[in-house]
């Protein structure tokens, strides 16, 4: 009986330290958190790293043979993507070339590995307006060789063999 009574009680007080324990890690994990310090779990910390790797900018330039044979069209898209607070990103598009002058304020939506255009805004200076607030425009997606692969949507390159989503098309030029 004795024995019995010593197993409950060590049993009892195994528990109760154990609970102990976990109370304290949830209590130094919010801490973190609020200390903008990351932790293991689903923080802005976390958020926050993820989101710093897209910020940059990016380049892709195509070109086309012109209706007459003599020359080339020839169109330059630059993105830059910037930090608008601690936990979004933003994103200036400009696309220059033959017959284009594109300026783009695009909000973003970023993974770890992907990142959403999504339009906002037209900038100073645009020729065509073709889309409308909330518009995905493309995605850019990292593959297992830290490639950035575009899958395009609303917004599409000019030359349409490059239309086509799941390409190499723009590299990142700058941090």
């Amino acid at each position: 009986m004795k024995t019995i009574k010593f197993i409950i009680i060590i049993a009892a007080i195994v528990t109760l330290a154990s609970c102990g324990k976990k109370e304290e890690k949830l209590s130094s994990e919010n801490q973190s958190s609020t200390q903008n310090v990351t932790s293991t779990g689903e923080s802005s910390g976390t958020k926050n790293v993820d989101l710093k790797k897209w910020i940059g900018q990016y380049s892709f330039e195509e070109s086309a043979k012109n209706v007459t044979g003599d020359g080339s069209q020839m169109w330059n898209y630059v993105i830059d993507v910037k930090e608008k607070d601690a936990n979004t990103l933003s994103a200036e598009i400009q696309v220059d070339g033959f017959q284009t002058m594109t300026r783009i304020n695009a909000d973003v939506k970023a993974t770890k590995d992907n990142i959403d255009f999504i339009f906002d805004k037209y900038g100073k200076d645009n020729m065509f307006e073709l889309y409308k607030k909330g518009d995905k425009l493309f995605t850019f997606v990292l593959d297992e060789k830290n490639q950035i692969i575009t899958n395009w949507d609303k917004m599409k390159p000019n030359v349409i063999e490059n239309q086509k989503s799941g390409k190499v098309m723009f590299k990142k030029i700058a941090s």
